[in-house]
């Protein structure tokens, strides 16, 4: 709520350069911080950018409850919603999956930042998507095709970043089930 209104006017201003011809850039006072910024790289894919940790679960997961749990989850994924993975992986109060669920958005949205601060992605202009807009689609949509290759690249490495948590969850989930088997 408090920082929606100043990742708007972020956004306004951004375009306000734009239109009056000026070049955006930060010299000319453009902002890096905008909420496409935070939808794009901080929460595509929902909060703790899960899309990673979802294909895991799918296409790698030995545990039977995390594979139904992500074929679940990865329709819902690609439009930004991820409460079936929160809740039913579950995520919520999993200390085990913490960890990447508030470092995969942090390490995305920093290094967005830097590569806008260093030049090499565009800084974002005042075209806003809807939140449930696919990743990878939203990338092109706000700011080009460099933004999208950055979101294609931002949740491969979001597959890395959850992969040894989940691996270990994956192996315990697997040993109870195999356990209450027998």
């Amino acid at each position: 709520g408090v920082m929606g209104g100043i990742l708007t006017a972020n956004v306004s201003d951004n375009q306000a350069i734009l239109d009056s011809g000026r070049e955006l850039t930060v010299a000319n006072g453009g902002h890096i911080f905008t909420s496409q910024l935070i939808d794009q790289f901080c929460t595509v894919t929902g909060s703790g950018l899960t899309l990673g940790l979802v294909v895991y679960m799918v296409f790698f997961a030995k545990s039977e409850q995390l594979k139904s749990i992500g074929k679940l989850g990865i329709g819902p994924g690609c439009f930004n919603i991820n409460e079936p993975i929160l809740f039913g992986t579950p995520i919520v109060l999993n200390p085990m999956l913490a960890i990447p669920f508030i470092l995969t958005p942090v390490l995305s949205g920093a290094l967005t930042y830097l590569l806008i601060d260093w030049g090499i992605l565009p800084m974002f202009t005042g075209v806003v998507v809807p939140w449930t807009t696919p990743p990878i689609i939203s990338g092109l949509l706000v700011n080009g095709w460099k933004t999208m290759v950055w979101q294609i690249i931002v949740i491969v490495g979001s597959f890395f970043t959850y992969f040894p948590f989940i691996k270990m969850y994956d192996n315990q989930m697997y040993r109870e089930e195999q356990e209450a088997e027998q």
